[in-house]
């Protein structure tokens, strides 16, 4: 059995435990089904009244995204596909996903055979997220679907001389559509504007980047600022102003949620340097002082508000904060130690924080996100050959299981 039928074999059974998921209603991510019987009634209003709807829209309860992925199914559902056929075609969408993540792959790890590449693309059939999210349709999902197009032009940007402001331009373009799915990712903009620009500085081509970013974006600030959107609303839950506005919160738990999908990544050269650094932590005053200040005013709340692996490990096991402060310092020592402070990675950091606005920090925004971030996007990813690039395969399949796992038996039994 050659290579190719080994790996069709085993992409294959992967989907088809997306179909045994699908049949048993699966939910490994918590929430998915609840989110989909609680928003599927913006298909109905939108299909009824569209006019009411699309100007109402954002004062109704949980409008968490934009309208116009409920706008799509309405129309969908007014020509006769009933929501339940809806759902059996969303499943296509983790064929999409799965193979835009591959052609990513392609671009960014050229050196790399065909059969390793299409192996780890597979990974996102393990997903959560992308699990739950095509068994239960969210609009989060096509966001995804759209991020990757947009990295793969970004990637083709970097990679083709010849036709790098047409790439740039169509970077912008698919940004704006997953930003338009879901708001959120319209940070990313921030990010490819700041490589476009070391790569173009004040030229002509980087002022049509500029003007496409703005008439793109300015149907879609209108919308959301002049209504009040939920970007700048409390979500989830009323909490007081020094929750709601607490930088800290974001830092400590988004920082556990990057250290925990780096893990793959680490190696025995970074193990080694960053044991060097804890060595002279009496030296890094400013990691010790920034860990300090970040944990002294965290005050993240407890109920439906997520947190992430590490926050709710560390309440579980030691119904408090200590094993995420844990995690937080030694994500800052593990980043110094892999030389991740770099100004672009500073520019992600912050783009992940501008991400995630709300007081709400759920798994399902970063993963797979956090995957994509570090695969194409992150300065020194340490895939160095083929050889580091299927030891961080066989990392990133048994985190995905564990986290599987993981999240099977805390929908299941906790």
């Amino acid at each position: 059995m050659n290579n190719s039928t080994k790996i069709s074999i085993f992409g294959g059974l992967l989907f088809l435990s997306i179909i045994f998921s699908y049949v048993v209603s699966e939910d490994t991510l918590g929430g998915a089904k609840h989110d989909y019987y609680t928003h599927e009634n913006f298909i109905y209003l939108f299909a009824d009244d569209f006019i009411n709807t699309f100007k109402n829209y954002p004062s109704y309860e949980y409008t968490r995204n934009s309208p116009l992925f409920y706008i799509i199914f309405s129309q969908l559902y007014k020509l006769g596909l009933d929501l339940n056929t809806l759902r059996h075609l969303n499943i296509i969408s983790a064929f999409f996903i799965v193979y835009l993540f591959y052609e990513c792959l392609k671009i960014n790890f050229p050196k790399v055979d065909i059969f390793s590449l299409q192996l780890f693309s597979f990974i996102l059939f393990l997903s959560p997220t992308i699990r739950s999210l095509t068994v239960w349709p969210y609009p989060i999902f096509y966001a995804y679907i759209f991020f990757l197009v947009s990295i793969k032009y970004y990637l083709l940007f970097q990679d083709d001389k010849k036709n790098k402001i047409k790439n740039a331009l169509l970077n912008v373009f698919f940004i704006a559509i997953a930003s338009y799915i879901t708001p959120n990712f319209c940070v990313f903009a921030i990010y490819f504007t700041y490589k476009f620009f070391l790569e173009f500085k004040f030229t002509r081509y980087f002022q049509y980047i500029l003007l496409l970013n703005f008439f793109l974006a300015l149907p879609g600030f209108i919308y959301f600022h002049g209504f009040d959107y939920y970007l700048f609303k409390v979500s989830v839950g009323e909490v007081s102003t020094s929750i709601r506005f607490n930088i800290f919160n974001k830092i400590v738990i988004i920082s556990s949620l990057i250290f925990f999908y780096y893990i793959p990544f680490v190696n025995n050269k970074i193990i080694s340097k960053t044991t060097d650094v804890f060595k002279n932590i009496k030296n890094e005053y400013f990691l010790v002082l920034f860990f300090l200040i970040c944990t002294f005013f965290f005050n993240f709340p407890s109920g439906f508000f997520g947190g992430g692996v590490f926050y709710h490990l560390s309440q579980k096991i030691l119904n408090n904060n200590l094993l995420l402060f844990l995690i937080f310092g030694l994500s800052l020592i593990l980043f110094k130690g892999a030389k991740l402070f770099k100004i672009e990675n500073i520019i992600l950091f912050v783009c992940m924080i501008l991400y995630n606005l709300q007081v709400s920090i759920y798994h399902k925004y970063f993963d797979p996100l956090l995957l994509f971030v570090f695969l194409f996007l992150l300065e020194k990813n340490q895939i160095k050959n083929h050889r580091s690039f299927l030891n961080i395969t066989k990392n990133f399949y048994i985190l995905y299981l564990i986290f599987l796992g993981m999240s099977f038996y805390k929908v299941n039994f906790l």
